[in-house]
């Protein structure tokens, strides 16, 4: 059988505190709806996408082989990947 490496370790032991953190989120978020909060969650939604979206800035995408290269070698294909 394989043994664990410490990194997989590192990654079940973040799990294993971040699952009852995220359940109380969840569970706080149905007693908002109830309470009639909903205004508060689409403020947290709309916070919660302009941060994803400044996080994704960050992201590095695929550029086209330089001039030099592609003369030597000869014709190469490049595929941009939206991030």
């Amino acid at each position: 059988m394989k043994s664990i490496t410490t990194k997989e370790f590192i990654s079940l032991v973040a799990i294993a505190i971040a699952a009852p953190v995220l359940t109380l989120a969840v569970l706080n978020v149905s007693v908002m709806l109830a309470r009639g909060n909903s205004l508060l969650l689409l403020a947290l939604t709309l916070c919660g996408a302009v941060v994803s979206g400044i996080n994704g800035f960050g992201r590095r995408t695929v550029n086209a082989a330089s001039a030099s290269r592609s003369s030597r070698e000869g014709p190469h294909s490049t595929v941009a990947l939206p991030s």
